[in-house]
Order: structure tokens, then C-alpha cells, then sequence
């Protein structure tokens, strides 16, 4: 074959390949293409922070039962899971030595008792003789003294009974308040040992006093403040919505990660408290501002162009014009209209803009 063929071949390639590359490659329809269409109505805006929670338990709902009195653990009458009412006897100690005790000093209180019996009737006995002159004064002075020191020493056991009493009484450990038992710490048969701290043995919880703890950014803790809506969301209830307040925001930061967070306090009713539990984690939104009957346009018709925010609308005959509004309160779903835009109108919410059409993907 002649070059001159060969050529003329080359040529007619780079012809064939250079109208291929000019179809692939050819400038997008210049002409906005509305997918979807959404009609303006008057509707509700929301400002929304979005932000997670962790439900607790409120202060006071968790308490610790434990015990003053040093002893063999003798018997446990509860286990994690158990409801327990408030008073009821949740374990006991071994007493056996202070009820010895009591009863050496309910002895010895007698014993008290029948000398100072005895010196009364003494007492009343020399002072009649005295009276007489028939015995000397130190002899009244005498009786007057067995008398005092006999009832002091009755007085005396009457306190150390009242001690032991009181001892008696830390060797029954009763739950303070209605709840679940939560944790138990101590079995039968362990020594329970007192010092200057009280031996935790039995935690009680009560389920129905929780609290949230809603992590605030930063830039964000501006907006929020008592009183707010707050809706939320727990994975273990997916579709349900929980709803609070915010009750108060904790002044104290949290540093996470880097990142400065202030703590929003919202309690939880009874009611809801029965599906959730302690350390559960929240999606919360929490509702910052909220605006009744106004122009909502969706948020999915604002399209970034060229730097601006612009809206598309279709007209009653099919054209497509490009429109600059003014934007009020921003919300999650939906944006306040205050200009450009009127109510009726049909904003593209889905379209292809120019130099999309050839990945076939809307905006």
C-alpha cells in the first residue's frame, strides 16, 4: 500500500474519531429541564438545631442503700430487678451480738434499778432517824448520795440500752424510696465492715425520673434557652418521637473532641420515662423559632448558581425564569419567603440545570 493511501487512511480516522468526541463532547442543552414541581403555599417555618442526647437518671432517682453496723451479712432479700416499695426491708445483718448486749444492759439496768428502789427507801429511813436525833447528819448525807449515784447509774443504762437500740436498728437496711432494685453489691455470708464510710450494699433506682442531657455546639448555645420544644429519637423506637422542654442550660462547658459544648437539661415525663432507660442516646431537634402562616418555600427549590441563591419557576405556558428571593427565618424543611416569590407559584424542587444533562442527574 502507498503512503499517499496510508495517509488518506489516517486522515478519515482522525475525522471519524473527531465527530465521536464531538457528540460525547458537546456542550449540554443551555435550557433549564424541571423534573418536579412543588406549588407555594402559606405554611409553618421551624428553625431547628439538630444535636444528640443521652438519657439519665435525675439526681436523687438512683440511691445507694448501705449499712452503719459491722456483721456477717445474713440475709439478702432482693435481687437486681425487683421492685421494692418505700420502707420495705431489703437485707439484714447478723445481730446476734448486739442483741447479747441489749440484754447484759437490760441486766444491769435492773440491777441499777433495785439498788436506787433500795436507796430511796433508805434515804426516807435516815431522814426520819435524823429527825429524831437518832443518828448523826453524815449518815442522812450518807443515804442522799447512794440514792443520787444509784439513779445515775440506772440513767446511765438506760442510755447504753438506747445505744444499742440504735446499732440494733442499722443491722436492718430498709429502701428508702419506690423503685428497682438496680445493683447488688453484697451476697449472704460476706462480712460487711463499717469505717467512716457507709458500705453500699443495694442500689435502688427509680425508672420514671429521667432527665436528657442535650449537647449544645457552641455556636449554637446562643439560641437556645428555658422553655424551647425540643422533640427527640431513640434507635431502640424507630418512627415514635419523644417531646420535652428545655428546662435550663448548665453553665459549665464540656470539651469533646476539641469541641466546646454546654449542657441543655430537658426532664422527662413519666409517661414517655416508661419506654426509655439511662445512658439511651437521643437525636434531638430542638425547636428554636417558629413562624405561623407565612410563604414556605421548600428547601430543596434553592439552588446555589453562580455564587447566588436562586429559586425556578415555571410559568402557566412551560417557560422557566430564574428568581432571586428574599429569604426570612431558614428552617430545616422549609425557608420564609419575603419577597420575589407569590403564593401559587410552582417552584422547580427537581431539575437539570445547564452542563448537568449529560450525567443525567437532577438537582
Amino acid at each position: 500500500m502507498s503512503k499517499k493511501k496510508l495517509m488518506i487512511g489516517a486522515l478519515l480516522g482522525l475525522a471519524g474519531l473527531a465527530a465521536v468526541l464531538f457528540v460525547v463532547l458537546r456542550p449540554a442543552n443551555d435550557k433549564v429541564r424541571v423534573l418536579k414541581t412543588q406549588k407555594l403555599e402559606m405554611g409553618q417555618v421551624r428553625k431547628i438545631l439538630e444535636a444528640t442526647g443521652i438519657v439519665k437518671a435525675q439526681v436523687g432517682a438512683s440511691v445507694k442503700v448501705g449499712s452503719r453496723s459491722t456483721g456477717v451479712l445474713s440475709r439478702v432479700l432482693v435481687k437486681v430487678g425487683d421492685t421494692v416499695a418505700a420502707g420495705q426491708l431489703v437485707a439484714e445483718i447478723d445481730d446476734r451480738e448486739l442483741q447479747a448486749k441489749r440484754r447484759e444492759a437490760v441486766a444491769r439496768l435492773n440491777l441499777a434499778q433495785a439498788k436506787y428502789d433500795y436507796a430511796e427507801k433508805n434515804l426516807s429511813r435516815r431522814e426520819r432517824l435524823v429527825e429524831q436525833k437518832l443518828e448523826p447528819q453524815d449518815t442522812l448525807d450518807q443515804a442522799r448520795q447512794d440514792a443520787r449515784v444509784a439513779r445515775f447509774e440506772a440513767e446511765a443504762t438506760r442510755a447504753t440500752i438506747a445505744n444499742l437500740e440504735v446499732q440494733i436498728s442499722y443491722t436492718k437496711i430498709y429502701s428508702p424510696m419506690e423503685g428497682v432494685v438496680s445493683q447488688v453489691a453484697s451476697q449472704e455470708g460476706e462480712m460487711v465492715v463499717s469505717g467512716l464510710q457507709v458500705t453500699n450494699l443495694i442500689t435502688i433506682l427509680d425508672p420514671l425520673r429521667l432527665e436528657m442531657w442535650i449537647y449544645v455546639d457552641e455556636t449554637d448555645v446562643g439560641h437556645v434557652r428555658p422553655g424551647l420544644e425540643v422533640n427527640f429519637t431513640v434507635d431502640a423506637y424507630q418512627g415514635r418521637t419523644f417531646h420535652g422542654a428545655v428546662n435550663r442550660i448548665y453553665p459549665e462547658p464540656e470539651i469533646k473532641d476539641n469541641i466546646v459544648y454546654y449542657r441543655a437539661l430537658v426532664l422527662v415525663d413519666r409517661e414517655q420515662a416508661r419506654f426509655l432507660r439511662p445512658e439511651m442516646t437521643t437525636q434531638c431537634r430542638i425547636i428554636v423559632e417558629v413562624k405561623d402562616k407565612v410563604l414556605a418555600l421548600p428547601n430543596s427549590a434553592l439552588k446555589w448558581v453562580n455564587g447566588e441563591q436562586v429559586v425556578f419557576v415555571r410559568g402557566p405556558s412551560g417557560e422557566v425564569r430564574r428568581v432571586k428571593p428574599e429569604i426570612g427565618l431558614v428552617g430545616l424543611d422549609f425557608s420564609e419567603v419575603l419577597s420575589g416569590l407569590n403564593q401559587g407559584d410552582e417552584v422547580a424542587v427537581q431539575l437539570v440545570l445547564p452542563g448537568q444533562a449529560k450525567n443525567g442527574k437532577g438537582a
